[in-house]
C-alpha cells in the first residue's frame, strides 16, 4: 500500500513512491496502521512486513451493507539501519485512502 499523503517524514525514512519505510537509525520503533473497507459487504486485509516477512495483519469487513468498518493494529520492532517496513495487502476490495487509512511509525 502506498500512502501518498505524507504529513511528517522526519529523517526521510518513508518513500511515498514505493510505500516503504527504510530505517535511517537503528533502534526500537512503533508502527501503527489502519485500513477501512467500504459499504456493501466489502473486505480489506492489510499486513505489516519487515524485510519481506509478513508479521501481523488487520481485517475489516462490512457485513451489513450500510456502514464502513475500520481495522487497526500496532507493532513494536527492533530495526537495524536500512531495514525495511511496509504495509501490504493480499486482498483489499474497495479500501479507502487518506484520511480514512494511515501508517505511522516512530522511534522510541
Amino acid at each position: 500500500i502506498v500512502y501518498d499523503k505524507v504529513i511528517t517524514n522526519t529523517g526521510n525514512g518513508y518513500n511515498k513512491t514505493t510505500g516503504i519505510f527504510t530505517c535511517p537509525v537503528s533502534g526500537t520503533y512503533v508502527f501503527t496502521w489502519s485500513a477501512m473497507s467500504r459499504t456493501q459487504k466489502q473486505y480489506c486485509y492489510s499486513h505489516i512486513y519487515h524485510n519481506g516477512h509478513k508479521l501481523m495483519m488487520t481485517y475489516s469487513f462490512e457485513a451489513n451493507g450500510g456502514d464502513h468498518e475500520v481495522a487497526s493494529n500496532t507493532m513494536v520492532l527492533s530495526l537495524k539501519l536500512d531495514d525495511r517496513v511496509w504495509i501490504g495487502t493480499i486482498t483489499c476490495y474497495y479500501g479507502f485512502g487518506y484520511p480514512y487509512t494511515g501508517f505511522s511509525g516512530w522511534k522510541l
